[in-house]
């Protein structure tokens, strides 16, 4: 089982990098177009999945 403390880290950091993945895809989409912002948007979404799917997984007490 992994140690909670790494469990925990590596939740925040599927935040982080869906926060910083939703600026980019705004900052993008302001100077560049959609178009061009899709795919950091799709990260945004999908590391947002992953933050609540390993939080869930934390709080249930299942083992990885």
């Amino acid at each position: 089982m992994m140690n909670k403390k790494i469990v925990y880290t590596l939740e925040i950091i599927w935040l982080v990098l869906a926060i910083l993945s939703f600026l980019a895809g705004l900052f993008t989409w302001y100077s560049e177009g959609l178009s061009d912002s899709l795919m950091l948007f799709a990260i945004a979404v999908i590391s947002l999945f992953m933050y609540f799917y390993r939080r869930r997984l934390r709080k249930s007490g299942k083992r990885y």
